[in-house]
């Protein structure tokens, strides 16, 4: 646990230039978007008055890719430390484990400024009209788990293909990049052709809630889609099964290139 802690410290440090690179460019537009807000209202006209708004919810949506961000930042940051690392000697799940927990904790940290920017920005707005039953705070509940599933699936992913990418270049160097390009698009490809077989709608979709319990979640004014329990426990499985392939690979087979 003392190593743990070790590396977590270390990662922290570590994750702190882009989550400060990133937080900056974030203040950057959201003084941008006050600075237009108080034009507007010294125009006497109400054109720039959603635009704190809109600009805290770009910010916010940007965190679908804050942690495949955060991770790349970090993977270009230590490659040329990487011995260092690989030598660790904690269990790779661990040490993928720390840098997961960290990106997540940067990405909170970022998603909670956008978040209240944006709840700001929304009390300013003179007039809101929302569809029929919508409720506003259990539908953005339901929606930032939603940002921080996609988040993690895309982190954990990356971790993955940049797991082989190691391996690939461990063994024929610069070639990697030609080599794993195609196998991305390969592996795109068979996964079209399944979901045009009806085989990936198999595996997914069951387990459809009741319209009841997925109009309290999200609004059929809001929400359209069907919600099957079948995608959660599929992605979950997935990203189970990458993450410990990640691990394995790294622990078994990765060297220092």
């Amino acid at each position: 646990m003392t190593a743990w802690r070790a590396l977590f410290k270390k990662e922290i440090r570590l994750g702190s230039l882009g989550f400060f690179v990133f937080l900056g460019f974030e203040l950057v537009l959201m003084a941008f978007g006050v600075w237009l807000y108080f034009r507007a209202l010294q125009d006497g006209g109400v054109g720039y008055r959603s635009v704190m708004f809109i600009i805290g919810v770009v910010l916010m949506t940007l965190h679908f890719f804050y942690l495949f961000g955060y991770l790349i930042v970090n993977a270009i940051q230590e490659r040329k430390t990487f011995h260092l690392w690989l030598n660790n000697p904690l269990p790779a799940w661990s040490m993928l484990g720390a840098k997961m927990v960290v990106g997540l904790i940067y990405m909170t940290l970022s998603f909670l400024v956008a978040s209240i920017y944006t709840w700001i920005g929304s009390l300013l707005i003179p007039y809101v009209s929302l569809p029929a039953g919508v409720h506003v705070y259990r539908t953005a509940t339901v929606l930032i788990a939603y940002l921080y599933w996609v988040a993690l699936y895309i982190g954990i992913v990356f971790m993955f293909l940049w797991t082989i990418e190691r391996i690939i270049r461990s063994r024929i160097g610069r070639l990697v990049w030609i080599i794993l390009p195609v196998g991305v698009i390969l592996m795109i490809l068979l996964l079209v052709k399944l979901s045009q077989w009806g085989i990936l709608a198999f595996f997914y979709n069951w387990g459809e809630l009741p319209s009841s319990v997925a109009n309290f979640l999200l609004p059929y004014s809001f929400f359209h889609g069907h919600i099957y329990i079948g995608n959660f426990v599929m992605d979950l499985l997935v990203m189970a099964l990458l993450f410990a392939g990640s691990s394995w690979l790294m622990d078994h087979k990765l060297e220092v290139s």
